[in-house]
């Protein structure tokens, strides 16, 4: 669990961070970096690997930066900042593998883990395509107005049901998962736990799309956080004309279920 004051110490952190990555690693030059970060041989965090992506300077400047004496003995600075930056978030650095900078207009983000650079594509069609889904969701809850929801994967079903039963029913895909603690999200397609028929439902979704640029549709699982999910979940459910996108909450994280047929249980 995050400290009670986790807000206040995040935003102390990347106003230090950023200072330091402004001044020493040439901050305006790149878009985000990618620091994992790993248990040295004291038990201390040390940083195993920088990746630098979106790059929008001088590329040459930023390999001297990163690649100089200066950077290395900031190393572990950057680590503690991960490591603490970890605890606000409420994640296991050892479970996440480090974090990401993200360089905004005015400061600094942080996400748990090494969350690469979104597609293009799917970066300016996102607000879109989750506004889309948001509408359809509202017209799915003022529809059925249900209390609670049950999900049988294996026959692609989905109720919604309230004090008096089920209210309405639909023909229910998996999309994917989002884990919690390790802020990963994993296709449907590729996870063992479930049947070959299951998977197969899954992999007809995303090998219907025709953006096959997008390297999040070929990435079995991969960091990311919960927005960025429901941003993929959005994309299938467009271009399946589908109804929505039905939430199925889990201890450990939540599964996203691509909603068709949905039909009143009269």
């Amino acid at each position: 669990m995050p400290p009670p004051d986790a807000a206040a110490m995040r935003r102390e952190i990347l106003d230090e961070v950023g200072a330091l990555l402004r001044e020493h690693f040439a901050a305006d030059a790149w878009g985000r970096i990618l620091v994992e970060v790993v248990a040295g041989r004291a038990g201390e965090s040390v940083v195993a690997g920088v990746d630098v992506e979106e790059i929008v300077g001088d590329e040459a400047r930023v390999d001297e930066v990163f690649g100089g004496d200066a950077a290395r003995a900031l190393m572990p600075a950057l680590a503690r900042a991960t490591e603490a930056l970890c605890a606000c978030e409420g994640v296991e650095l050892g479970d996440v593998g480090g974090g990401t900078f993200v360089r905004l207009e005015k400061g600094f983000a942080w996400l748990p883990g090494l969350v690469r650079a979104p597609s293009l594509r799917l970066d300016r069609e996102r607000d879109a395509l989750v506004a889309r889904l948001k509408s359809n969701n509202e017209k799915l809850h003022a529809r059925f107005k249900a209390r609670g929801v049950t999900l049988d994967v294996e026959a692609e079903e989905l109720r919604w049901t309230s004090d008096s039963g089920t209210v309405g029913t639909a023909r229910a895909t998996l999309i994917g998962t989002f884990a919690h603690g390790t802020r990963t999200w994993a296709w449907a397609s590729h996870n063992p736990s479930l049947s070959e028929r299951a998977r197969r439902a899954a992999a007809e979704l995303t090998d219907a799309l025709a953006e096959r640029d997008l390297w999040e549709i070929s990435t079995p699982a991969f960091a990311t956080d919960e927005a960025t999910a429901w941003a993929l979940a959005a994309l299938v459910c467009d271009r399946a004309s589908a109804d929505g996108v039905q939430r199925i909450a889990r201890d450990e994280g939540a599964l996203l279920v691509l909603v068709r047929e949905a039909r009143q249980r009269l």
